[in-house]
C-alpha cells in the first residue's frame, strides 16, 4: 500500500464517529419513548446470582413481547443519579425493578425473592401506569371508571376537570373503560363497583392513598377536599402498602 493510500485510510479512521454505549438512564428513556416495558437489573462487582437473575428476567420477557432488559452497575459513579433516584444504595443485589411502557417505575424486589411470573405481574396496565406516573410526579389522580352510554359521564368529566383546575394542575383525570380486560385488575384494586349504573370516580392523593370514591356527579369542592387529604392504605399491591410509588426493599426491611 502506498503512503498516499495509508494516509487516506488513516484519515477515514480518524474522521469516523466513535460509537458510544448508551447509559442505563439513556436506555430507560429510549425504552419509554418506544413504549416498551423494561426490566432493570441492578448489580455491583462481585454480586452473586446475576446469571440466574438474567435467566429469570429473560423468562419473564418471553411473556412480554417487545420488553427490554437493562443492566445497571450501582458501583459505577456514572449511574449515581439513578441509584439515588430509586434508593438503590443499600438494597441487596441483584435487584430487579420493573418499569411500565410509559417509563414509570412500577415495582421491584430482591431477585432471590422473585419469580418470572411475579415480575410479569408487576407490569402496570396502561391506565395504572398513567396514575403511577402522576403520583410519582407529586400529583393526585381522579380515576373515573365508566361504560359507553352511562348517564352523567359528561358531568363527571367536567367536575374532575374543574377540580384539577382548582388544584392548579396538581392532579390528573384518568378515564378507564369498565369493559377493558387490561384494566380489570386495576379496577378491582380500586374496589370499583362494576355493577354501578353511573360512572365511579376514585380519588387518589399525591401520596398514593385512596381518599374517596363517588358514584355519578360529584361536587367539585368534595373532589378537591378528597384529593388533598391523607388516609391509610394505598392503591398498589406491589412494594409499599401506603403508596402507588413502591420503593425497593432494603436491608433490614
Amino acid at each position: 500500500m502506498s503512503n498516499y493510500h495509508k494516509f487516506v485510510v488513516l484519515l477515514i479512521a480518524v474522521c469516523l464517529p466513535i460509537a458510544t454505549l448508551a447509559s442505563p438512564a439513556e436506555e430507560l428513556q429510549t425504552a419509554a419513548e418506544a413504549g416498551k416495558v423494561t426490566f432493570l437489573l441492578v448489580t455491583e462487582p462481585g454480586a452473586g446470582g446475576v446469571n440466574e437473575t438474567k435467566q429469570m428476567i429473560q423468562s419473564a420477557m418471553t411473556q412480554v413481547p417487545g420488553s427490554v432488559l437493562i443492566e445497571l452497575d450501582r458501583a459505577d459513579v456514572a449511574n449515581s443519579s439513578l441509584v439515588q433516584k430509586y434508593g438503590l444504595t443499600a438494597a441487596p443485589v441483584p435487584l430487579v425493578l420493573v418499569f411500565g411502557a410509559n417509563g414509570v417505575m412500577a415495582g421491584g424486589n430482591i431477585a432471590s425473592q422473585m419469580t418470572a411470573q411475579e415480575l410479569v405481574a408487576m407490569i402496570p396496565s396502561p391506565k395504572k401506569a398513567e396514575v403511577l406516573k402522576a403520583i410519582q410526579s407529586g400529583m393526585a389522580a381522579y380515576v373515573t371508571a365508566s361504560r359507553s352510554g352511562m348517564p352523567s359521564s359528561t358531568a363527571v368529566a367536567g367536575g374532575c376537570a374543574a377540580a384539577c383546575s382548582q388544584m392548579m394542575g396538581k392532579c390528573v383525570a384518568v378515564n378507564v373503560n369498565m369493559d377493558d380486560p387490561l384494566e380489570a385488575e386495576f379496577l378491582a384494586l380500586l374496589k370499583v363497583n362494576m355493577q354501578s349504573a353511573e360512572p365511579v370516580t376514585v380519588v387518589i392523593n399525591a401520596q398514593g392513598q385512596i381518599t374517596g370514591s363517588f358514584n355519578g356527579p360529584v361536587d367539585v369542592a368534595q373532589l378537591v377536599q378528597a384529593a388533598t387529604k391523607k388516609a391509610g392504605g394505598g392503591c398498589c399491591p406491589t412494594g409499599s402498602t401506603k403508596s402507588c410509588a413502591p420503593a425497593p426493599k432494603k436491608k433490614g426491611s
